[in-house]
């Protein structure tokens, strides 16, 4: 019996714990959205998350195999570099280690279509993302 109620104790615990921090780490899997690189569309992962439940502070992850991986401002459009450190995979999303908004988000090149963001990478490459 005592064991059963420190298991339900430990239980209720960890799930107060995620429910507190996990609007500013979780971001989960979308099927939407288009990602090129140098105007030739890539495969991409795209994540979504919303740190305060709200759609004006929403936040990305768009990871491109052998590019980058690139932290969306959808709400104040500016971004960041981020790398695979900064986040772990997860079934249905990723966790990120630190608040999806920490970091020094910067503007993006002038977009040339609604919906879009495009950022100078590192190897001279330009990377646009489409919603």
């Amino acid at each position: 019996m005592r064991v059963g109620a420190l298991f339900l104790l430990e239980a209720v615990i960890s799930i107060c714990i995620w429910f507190v921090y996990s609007p500013e780490h979780w971001l989960r899997r979308v099927d939407f959205g288009t990602v090129s690189v140098n105007d030739r569309q890539v495969q991409a992962d795209i994540y979504f998350g919303d740190p305060a439940f709200s759609e004006a502070e929403a936040i990305a992850l768009v990871h491109v195999a052998d590019v980058g991986d690139y932290f969306l401002d959808l709400g104040n459009e500016k971004v960041r570099v981020g790398n695979r450190s900064d986040y772990m995979r997860l079934p249905g999303g990723v966790w990120c280690y630190r608040s999806m908004r920490e970091g020094a988000f910067i503007e993006p090149l002038p977009s040339r279509h609604l919906n879009e963001f495009r950022i100078a990478a590192s190897n001279s490459h330009a990377v646009t993302v489409r919603f």
